[in-house]
């Protein structure tokens, strides 16, 4: 957008330019004998306008374009439960693509703003799809943490933040970009 402002700006300062040549050369009488400026119709005019709107027209549609052709990966953190016989509670998390361009899931991390240090999730448990994982758009994945991850979290909240769960949340990394979802603090009481 700031390249619309630019063309404006050199725009205004070129009929700036022109307009203070031809008062100038008016102001003269012994030199309009010699240099009359053509500015050119009224149609000439429209028609110039119009041309550097278009341009600047395009030039807006091509940098939107450029900014929503992007990855998006919404990250959705909840709580499930294993039905096979070995019960318990676990946190499960759900990765859906929602951007125009394909994202490239590489790994899974537990961040909080209190803490700079974070906690990677490196086993998955029974069930899981696992990383890394390439998401088209509408595409998702399930990524079950293993049972009792949830008592690393505590861990991590007590020994790295200082025991404040407020902000904690599951980072996913792609190729290009971080896309993250809150953990709620009851999910850190499942099997307790």
């Amino acid at each position: 957008m700031k390249w619309v402002w630019i063309a404006f700006f050199v725009f205004g300062c070129t009929v700036s330019g022109f307009l203070g040549l031809t008062a100038g050369i008016n102001l003269n009488p012994s030199s309009t004998v010699k240099f009359v400026p053509d500015w050119g119709s009224v149609g000439d005019w429209v028609s110039g306008i119009g041309a550097l709107f278009a341009v600047l027209v395009t030039l807006w549609l091509a940098d939107k374009q450029r900014r929503e052709d992007v990855e998006s990966v919404k990250v959705d953190v909840r709580a499930a439960i294993l039905d096979n016989g070995m019960g318990g509670w676990f946190m499960a998390v759900t990765l859906i693509s929602d951007g125009n361009r394909n994202a490239k899931v590489t790994s899974l991390s537990v961040h909080s703003p209190h803490a700079s240090k974070y906690l990677a999730v490196t086993n998955y448990g029974f069930g899981s799809d696992m990383l890394p994982a390439s998401l088209s758009y509408g595409d998702s994945i399930s990524l079950h943490l293993p049972h009792g991850f949830e008592r690393q979290i505590k861990s991590f909240v007590h020994e790295h933040c200082g025991g404040r769960v407020g902000g904690l949340k599951v980072v996913a990394r792609t190729s290009l970009h971080e896309f993250s979802g809150v953990v709620h603090p009851n999910l850190l009481s499942l099997n307790d």
